[in-house]
């Protein structure tokens, strides 16, 4: 039996992904000073989801090629949430880092079409719509700044993905503690 720590992480990429959302369709052209406080929200939750993201890609505790799908997305995604805080905490432009949202969902795409491929976790079609909706949505992000139309779209396929996760992560938060999975698990020094 393995320990994880997935339900935070899917708690942060709802939150991440909600946050992106709504910033980037109500507070993009707004002036530096109205969005400063903004930062601070985006630096939270991008460290809440790098650094277990960090430790997961790193040490592999999930079974085979999982550790890749939920890890390596989710350490770059959290990285650029804290960097996107610390921009906005700076009074800075975002424009530049929002670029680097494209090659992050083209792998997100590229992980959703793995997740049905290789059949990856027990509902492959629901996750498989969740990382191509957060893909095709971070893909539009610096695209967005230019053609405004693309603002609301790309915000509506970040809602759709996140309220996939937030499904997947009720779900993972009833189901973890039963006695089946890690209901009874014991950290290594409890062990007899």
């Amino acid at each position: 039996m393995f320990i994880d720590y997935l339900t935070l992480m899917m708690v942060a990429v709802v939150t991440g992904s909600l946050l992106a959302a709504f910033y980037g369709w109500r507070y993009l052209e707004a002036p530096a000073e109205a969005v400063r406080p903004w930062g601070w929200s985006f630096l939270a939750i991008g460290l809440v989801l790098a650094i277990p993201a960090l430790h997961l890609t790193l040490t592999w505790p999930l079974p085979g090629g999982n550790n890749i799908i939920m890890g390596e997305p989710a350490v770059y995604f959290g990285v650029l949430l804290a960097v996107a805080g610390l921009v906005i905490l700076q009074g800075h432009d975002l424009r530049p880092l929002a670029w680097l949202s494209l090659p992050g969902g083209v792998v997100l795409v590229t992980i959703a079409i793995a997740i049905l491929q290789h059949s990856l976790t027990r509902s492959p079609v629901t996750w498989a719509i969740a990382y191509a909706a957060i893909g095709i949505g971070a893909i539009l992000v610096p695209f967005a700044y230019r053609v405004p139309v693309l603002r609301p779209i790309a915000a509506l396929l970040l809602v759709i993905g996140a309220a996939i996760f937030a499904f997947g992560t009720i779900g993972a938060y009833i189901e973890h503690p039963g006695p089946d999975n890690f209901g009874k698990w014991r950290p290594l020094p409890m062990r007899s």
